[in-house]
Parts: structure tokens; C-alpha cells; sequence
């Protein structure tokens, strides 16, 4: 073998090794494609890699993908059950919140992936989607921000707005939102006293300030957003109460709700449930409303009576304005 042949060799063992790893799961045949090579040649390296000790996986279906084993997977002799299904329940939220996910997002999908029993990562390796573009760029320049401690320049477009404004602003924290999965920045804008919660989806542009340090905020997202429904939380909450119908009960009364304070089963079937709910900067408990009006006509709000008020218009409105 000449020295070109043996150079051209180990470059394309090289992309071979980032096309699995980055870019895996991959058939056979769309390795080939990606180096420019024989099936032959592709099988050749494949089983080369593995004498040098690379652990290369493969899927039980076919068409046969393969990909490769990061060297920081944990060894994990005899896994335990629990600790197993919620590092899948992270898996399959993070699927649902990036179905067609960029680069960095398959990264994290393979190596929680690779945390798992075999069992386990057999069946998540299926769900795992190729990887389509690159992470988009408010997002790095948000996540950079926060990592470094550095302030941001963005563009927000408030939706009660018509024209988009900038601010600067110190990141205190990011979460994703437990009811539409979406990216959500709690920020304070320099000038101000409070953290607010900005929509990453509303940032239509952002750039980092490199020079300016964000100082330390003080933000307890525990206290913050722990009782929260989505992301709106804080100190301000209102106490409310609600009746259930008999045939909803069933489907409230099993489990524990955000802030809920108790719930009670009654002789009639009904199921009344008390709850602190946070409230917005217009002083409503908006999320908890989202959720009281998937319910229909099978829930009362008993009290406060504002709230109860509200939701009595709400539904009269709703009937004047469809002609029911």
C-alpha cells in the first residue's frame, strides 16, 4: 500500500469515526455515500474500527444503521430500573420539544441514549431522527450569554406590540416550558429592579456583550417557578377553588396538581379541589385559567368570586358569540 493510499485510508477512517458519531445512526450505504467509497471499503473500516477498540452499535431492524459508542458513556454493570426509565422520560421529552433536532440536539439525545440498558437503547435508537441544520442562533448567542455571564443585546416582539424594541438585559435562568415545550429566558432588563420571563421564539435578533459582566442576580428558581403551571410564578398567587363533576373526578383526583393546597372527594361524586395559583403581571392566574377551560362545563370555579365572575362571562360570551 503506497503512503497516498495509506494517508487517504486513515482520513477517511477519520470522517468515518465524526459521520457515526455526529451524524449516526447511518446504513451502510449512507456511509459510502458520505465518504465517497465502496460498500467494501466501508465493511472494511467498519471492522477495523472495532479491532482498534472503537464499540460500534447497530440496530436489530433493518435497513442495519450503525453508530458509535461515546468513551464517556458510564459502565453500568447491572443498571437500576428507576434511575433507567427517567433518564428515557428525559429522552422522550426532549424528542418531543426537538423532533427534527440540530446537531447539538442529537449529541444529547445519543449520549442520554447511551446511559440506558441495551433493552432500553434499542428501542429509543428507532425515535432517533437525523440531524437537520445547525442549533438556531438566537439560541447559542442566549445560551452563551447566560454560561458566561455576559449580557445580551436582543430585539423582542412583544405580542401586544406591533413594533419589535431592543433591550439589554442579565440572564438569571432558561427553562423550558412543562406545557408547550418552548424555550423561556428569565431576564432583567438593565435599569430595572425585577427578573422577568421573555419568549425565546419572540427574540428576533441578539447579540452578546462581551465586555459588559452580568452581575449575580438574585433569582430562586425554586421559589420562582416550582408552583407554577408554565413559567409564570413569583410571590403573587390567588387561593382558588373548584368543583368537579362526577365524571371528571376520576381524572382530578388521583394525582397532585401544581400548588395544590388539598382536594376532597364528596358523598355526591364531586371532587372539590383548593389550589394557590400565581398570577400575572395583570394580577390573573392566566395558566391555571388555560387549563380550568379544558375542562368545559364540567368544573365550577367556586371562588374567589372574580374569578368565578370571569369565568361565568367568559362562558356566556362564548354562547353569544357562536349563537348557542
Amino acid at each position: 500500500m503506497t503512503v497516498t493510499r495509506k494517508r487517504s485510508q486513515g482520513q477517511r477512517l477519520l470522517r468515518h469515526i465524526r459521520l457515526l458519531s455526529e451524524e449516526g445512526p447511518m446504513t451502510t450505504a449512507e456511509l459510502a455515500r458520505h465518504l465517497d467509497c465502496q460498500l467494501q471499503e466501508v465493511q472494511r473500516d467498519r471492522r477495523l474500527l472495532r479491532a482498534e477498540g472503537h464499540v460500534i452499535w447497530q440496530t436489530e431492524e433493518r435497513p442495519i444503521r450503525y453508530g458509535l459508542q461515546h468513551p464517556w458513556r458510564a459502565t453500568i454493570s447491572s443498571p437500576e430500573p428507576v434511575r433507567a426509565v427517567i433518564t428515557h422520560a428525559l429522552l422522550r421529552l426532549l424528542h418531543h420539544h426537538a423532533p427534527t433536532p440540530s446537531r447539538v440536539y442529537h449529541e444529547a439525545l445519543i449520549h442520554l441514549t447511551e446511559q440506558l440498558p441495551l433493552r432500553l437503547q434499542a428501542v429509543l435508537r428507532r425515535t432517533l431522527a437525523s440531524p437537520q441544520g445547525s442549533t438556531p442562533r438566537i439560541l447559542e448567542t442566549v445560551a452563551a450569554a447566560w454560561c458566561y455571564g455576559e449580557a445580551v443585546e436582543f430585539l423582542y416582539q412583544k405580542p401586544t406590540e406591533s413594533v419589535p424594541k431592543w433591550s439589554v438585559a442579565d440572564i438569571a435562568f432558561m427553562e423550558i416550558n412543562r406545557s408547550n415545550l418552548d424555550w423561556y429566558v428569565f431576564a432583567r432588563r438593565q435599569g430595572e429592579t425585577k427578573v422577568k420571563t421573555f419568549h425565546l421564539s419572540r427574540f428576533q435578533d441578539a447579540r452578546r456583550l462581551t465586555a459588559q459582566l452580568s452581575p449575580d442576580l438574585d433569582f430562586d428558581p425554586q421559589a420562582e417557578l416550582d408552583g407554577a403551571w408554565g413559567i409564570i410564578g413569583g410571590q403573587q398567587h390567588c387561593e382558588i377553588c373548584l368543583r368537579f363533576t362526577p365524571e371528571a373526578t376520576p381524572y382530578v383526583h388521583y394525582r397532585r396538581w401544581p400548588g395544590q393546597l388539598e382536594g376532597e372527594r364528596q358523598d355526591n361524586g364531586c371532587y372539590v379541589l383548593r389550589l394557590n395559583a400565581p398570577l400575572d403581571r395583570h394580577n390573573l392566574p392566566v395558566e391555571v385559567m388555560a387549563w380550568i377551560r379544558g375542562w368545559g362545563p364540567r368544573v365550577e370555579v367556586i371562588s374567589p368570586g372574580w374569578l368565578r365572575q370571569q369565568w361565568l362571562a367568559e362562558a356566556r360570551e362564548v354562547g353569544e358569540r357562536y349563537g348557542l
